[in-house]
């Protein structure tokens, strides 16, 4: 465990020059697409600047956090609970937990580059 915070330490001191752009979508039509900002989100998050990494994408702030939540979620009373639920229920709610961020995603980044 010591020897992974060290790399990501080491990592995060590191100024690794990138390209403009990694989203090829924005690339070719100038459109923001809604996962545009998460690498300027993680080297935000990796220099400890969070507020940097929210105005960058709030989506992969969300999507990082969920990597630690989770896990301890479906350990808790929460998980019961969900194998609880009904099968419909089940399918609906990933639906909905995916598809409604990814909506406020793009209009987050339509806004942030001026298109909206």
């Amino acid at each position: 465990m010591a020897f992974l915070v060290a790399v990501v330490v080491g990592l995060a001191a590191l100024r690794i020059p990138r390209p403009p752009t990694l989203c090829i979508l924005r690339q070719y039509t100038g459109v923001p697409c809604p996962l545009c900002g998460f690498t300027t989100a993680a080297v935000h998050l990796g220099h400890a600047d969070l507020l940097g990494a929210l105005a960058a994408s709030p989506l992969a702030v969300a999507v990082c956090a969920g990597f630690v939540v989770v896990p301890i979620a479906r350990r808790s009373r929460l998980g019961t609970l969900w194998q609880r639920s009904s099968r419909r229920t089940r399918q609906i709610i990933p639906i909905v937990v995916i598809v409604a961020p990814l909506i406020v995603s793009e209009v987050w980044q339509l806004a942030r580059f001026g298109i909206i």
